[in-house]
């Protein structure tokens, strides 16, 4: 059996319950003249956001794919979605799309009720309104691993993201530190190109492969380089972000041999499917 068949729905179990179970307040769904799980404030929702903590996203089964290697994706792009629609959609399109950017800028784990059952067409608003058959909770967490700011498509991988990185990690001060102003230039890193390098590394140096140390939370530490430096204009894409040991992103950046490095960087992330 494959992974992906053993999260496909087998009954319908209220939204409420799963919404809920996730982690997710539900104690205003009460607030209604009907019954709780049919809070129409809340029961027709795609997504839901604990601020800081978590998103939960509804995600259709059949936008769901299995890799070779068992890794199971899902590619959505609810942005395009809400503006092909009209009324509650297009709104409920457009909060999902910005459900998934929180998730992509907070680092945010996603969890996601998978449905199954008859998707309105697209194409043809004037068919039937969807109709969910079978509804479940993946008890695995997923991760955004890719988001394309500009026109709002998306990759949900399963699995959660246990990579970390020198961007990713806030160490507290003994004490607080002394404030100046200053001013000049500063680059800002895409969190998505950096989440998705290190999915790519696999908790591995992608110069010596060498394993990242563990940390105590249980998350694999690399850093993420860029090959060519933003400030000669490199790019802030994964075909220019490396993810490597601190050693190695030491050495890419003062050591004698570092031209090597960045030539051999170049050759191994180009060849490397993306």
């Amino acid at each position: 059996m494959s992974k992906l068949s053993e999260i496909a729905p087998t009954s319908r179990l209220r939204l409420m319950d799963l919404v809920k179970a996730a982690g997710v307040d539900v104690s205003d769904w009460a607030n209604c003249n009907t019954y709780a799980s049919r809070n129409p404030k809340y029961c027709y929702e795609w997504s839901f956001v604990v601020p800081k903590k978590l998103v939960l996203l509804n995600v259709w089964y059949d936008h769901m794919k299995e890799k070779k290697n068992g890794t199971i994706t899902a590619r959505v792009s609810m942005r395009e979605f809400a503006h092909r629609r009209e009324g509650p959609e297009r709104r409920r399109g457009f909060d999902m799309d910005e459900a998934l950017q929180i998730a992509a800028k907070d680092r945010l784990p996603v969890r996601i009720i998978v449905l199954d059952g008859r998707r309105r067409n697209i194409n043809n608003p004037g068919e039937k309104a969807s109709h969910v058959s079978g509804r479940l909770l993946d008890p695995v967490g997923w991760t955004v691993t890719a988001y394309d700011w500009n026109t709002g498509r998306c990759t949900l991988t399963r699995g959660p993201n246990r990579f970390v990185d020198q961007f990713s990690v806030g160490e507290e001060p003994d004490r607080m530190p002394a404030r100046r102003e200053v001013s000049g230039q500063v680059y800002i890193r895409d969190p998505v190109v950096r989440i998705k390098v290190l999915f790519r590394a696999a908790g591995k140096c992608e110069w010596c492969g060498k394993g990242g140390f563990i940390m105590t939370d249980g998350g694999v530490y690399l850093e993420t380089h860029h090959v060519v430096p933003l400030c000669e204009d490199g790019l802030d894409t994964e075909r220019n972000v490396a993810a490597l040991c601190p050693n190695h992103h030491r050495e890419a950046h003062l050591g004698r041999n570092r031209k090597k490095l960045r030539r051999g960087l170049l050759k191994r992330i180009a060849k490397v499917g993306l």
